[in-house]
């Protein structure tokens, strides 16, 4: 339905003519949950923006992130669309496939698009078009209580950096430590991210069918469901995902957790004792040697009435000085290869947090986004999300879930 709409919209919209630049024009700027804390900050973006480019103003709006889907589709069905909107992966996706955006492909210079990642942008692509230009990113590390690490028999030095390894290290922990090892990301539909980290992909080459019961995604998830029919990790990993796992390594009873590196000022502030036997290494690899890597990015709505200034202002706001800026306020990082080249992200410090920030630094080069690009995502995901429960808790096996879950995605793809 949302889709619908914002077709619906667009069509008005592009049938009533986009306005040209006129020499006294405003550019309509929204973004995410970034009042009061970055307002400074994007106040002066705009400020430097606007003396580059005399006639031109900026009006900055800050949306709340349940509300920029709806907020999003009612301004451009009312005809007063932003002209650069932040936007997470799933919601550019959506609005990628109802056709709402601009092909950035198209309208960004190819000598501007090498200054980021390629694996980046490769991210934001649906149907072989990228439709959004990367902001932010966090890459996830390891953290790692190097106590428990010890208590179990494991060398601190030597962390798991293989997705197998963490699992046999995760279970040695358990077995000698009496706590916790880790707490897998296979709550919700993660679990499409775990099959793809191992080289497995979701859909066919030609996006018409789910491919993700074979043998290999019978066995891997069969592996997660043993893990968890022995105790292997908590009860609650399916009901509080990433929640529940990083309360339980601030509370000491966690031994290791893939997280982004902000999660650690969390840790100094509240758990100094458990801050002070942190580690961190480079989150561990699966098989396919990618690692999920969510991106926060900017889009052109088609019905801006000033496209080709608002694609400018989304490179301006995007470049390497402004990211690299924006950076040193937030753990963020950057997607740009020359902003994430700088010292601050090359050169370790003492601190964990210092640490973390040098190690996914480098991992930039090897992770995207793995947001499944599909149509009607919300049932899918659903579908999913039921599918691996049922295998989880023992009311279908890992075969008869996934034939039934890739069954009904066909059904409908």
């Amino acid at each position: 339905m949302r889709r619908s709409i914002v077709a619906a919209a667009v069509a008005v919209a592009l049938s009533c003519g986009l306005a040209s630049a006129s020499p006294h024009s405003q550019i309509e700027f929204w973004t995410i949950s970034l009042q009061p804390f970055f307002t400074t900050y994007i106040q002066g973006l705009l400020g430097r923006y606007e003396r580059l480019h005399p006639g031109m103003s900026v009006r900055w709006i800050d949306i709340q992130p349940q509300a920029v889907d709806q907020k999003l589709l009612a301004a451009i069905a009312g005809g007063v669309s932003p002209d650069v909107v932040n936007l997470n992966t799933e919601s550019m996706i959506r609005m990628a496939q109802a056709h709402a955006l601009v092909d950035m492909d198209g309208a960004v210079p190819a000598s501007a698009q090498s200054r980021y990642f390629p694996n980046i942008w490769a991210s934001l692509r649906v149907g072989g078009r990228a439709y959004g230009i990367p902001w932010y990113v966090v890459p996830d590390v390891l953290a790692y209580n190097t106590t428990l690490f010890q208590r179990a028999g494991l060398d601190p030095a030597r962390p798991p950096a293989t997705s197998d390894a963490f699992i046999r290290d995760a279970m040695q922990i358990k077995q000698r430590a009496g706590v916790y090892g880790f707490m897998p990301n296979v709550d919700g539909i993660r679990f499409l991210k775990v099959f793809q980290e191992e080289g497995l992909p979701i859909l066919s080459a030609d996006h018409h069918r789910a491919v993700f019961d074979g043998p290999a995604y019978v066995a891997l998830l069969a592996r997660y469901v043993e893990l968890f029919t022995h105790g292997m990790f908590p009860d609650d990993t399916l009901r509080r995902g990433y929640l529940g796992a990083t309360e339980r390594y601030a509370a000491g009873q966690l031994a290791m957790l893939t997280t982004g590196p902000q999660f650690l000022l969390r840790v100094r502030s509240d758990s100094p004792d458990v801050y002070h036997d942190t580690a961190v290494a480079p989150a561990p690899l699966g098989g396919g040697r990618v690692l999920d890597l969510p991106t926060m990015d900017l889009a052109v709505p088609h019905a801006s009435r000033h496209r080709p200034e608002a694609v400018d202002f989304a490179l301006y706001i995007t470049n390497d000085e402004n990211q690299l800026a924006f950076s040193h306020l937030v753990v963020i990082f950057p997607s740009t290869r020359a902003a994430a080249a700088d010292p601050y992200f090359t050169r370790a410090g003492p601190s964990p947090e210092e640490r973390a920030r040098v190690v996914a630094a480098r991992e930039l080069g090897l992770a995207r986004d793995l947001t499944v690009v599909v149509p009607q995502s919300d049932d899918l995901f659903r579908l999913f999300r039921e599918a691996v429960e049922t295998a989880f808790y023992g009311r279908m096996t890992p075969q008869q879930a996934l034939a039934w879950a890739v069954k009904e995605w066909n059904a409908r793809l």
